[in-house]
């Protein structure tokens, strides 16, 4: 628990990395509504990087202090992440339709696992188990895109962000089974890092399917596809 802090560095570092071209005009358009969410995002990042190491450090009474700018944060965040998805789906996006399909499924089901997360953990912040747990999965959610442009740009052989998607999601699978093999292996199967890979599996398996939904493609027309 003193160390947590370096893992959430580590994710913070991966999605940065990630994200970075879209905040410097290499990967589409820059506006305000993209930097507000990009420093919203960071801010969010170092604001569990920060808490991390107070808990971790015996700093409880700051902790809780600082905890409290969470509540301003993370609506926001939420709000300038569902504008930034309804301007990708609009006319202005260089993505084709069927990928920008595929990212808006993935970013609403994220948005809406992300702010189930969120709430799970302020309903149980006195259970520092629980509290930890889903306020560190809210990481994963910004993992899966991040991942998948750093692979896109990096690899090749992956042929974009549309073939990064899915090692992108193996990736973060595979360090949720491990996080649930260790808290399995110290006695507590029954973790939340459980619902975060459920609802992160279900986005996996679906993502290439939505976009052929009359369902789906009826509410992006309406959300602003062309």
């Amino acid at each position: 628990m003193r160390n947590l802090y370096l893992a959430f560095l580590l994710a913070f570092a991966v999605t940065m990395f990630g994200f970075w071209p879209s905040f410097t005009g290499g990967m589409g358009p820059l506006d305000p509504i993209r930097l507000v969410h990009g420093a919203l995002a960071a801010g969010w990042m170092a604001l569990l990087v920060v808490q991390s190491w107070l808990i971790g450090h015996g700093h409880n009474r700051f902790h809780r202090w600082i905890g409290r700018a969470s509540l301003v944060i993370a609506p926001a965040l939420v709000v300038s992440a569902a504008v930034v998805v309804h301007d990708m789906l609009g006319p202005r996006s260089h993505f084709g339709v069927p990928l920008r399909l595929t990212l808006a499924w993935i970013d609403v089901w994220s948005l809406a696992l992300f702010s189930l997360l969120y709430g799970l953990a302020i309903a149980y912040r006195r259970t520092l188990f629980l509290h930890a747990r889903f306020m560190a999965s809210t990481l994963f959610v910004a993992l899966p895109p991040a991942l998948g442009r750093a692979y896109g740009m990096n690899i090749p052989s992956l042929h974009g962000l549309a073939g990064a998607l899915p090692p992108s999601f193996w990736t973060v699978e595979a360090v949720l089974v491990g996080l649930i093999l260790w808290d399995g292996f110290k006695g507590r199967w029954l973790t939340p890092w459980w619902l975060t890979l459920g609802v992160m599996a279900a986005i996996h398996l679906t993502m290439f399917q939505a976009p052929t939904w009359p369902g789906v493609v009826a509410a992006a027309r309406l959300a602003g596809l062309p």
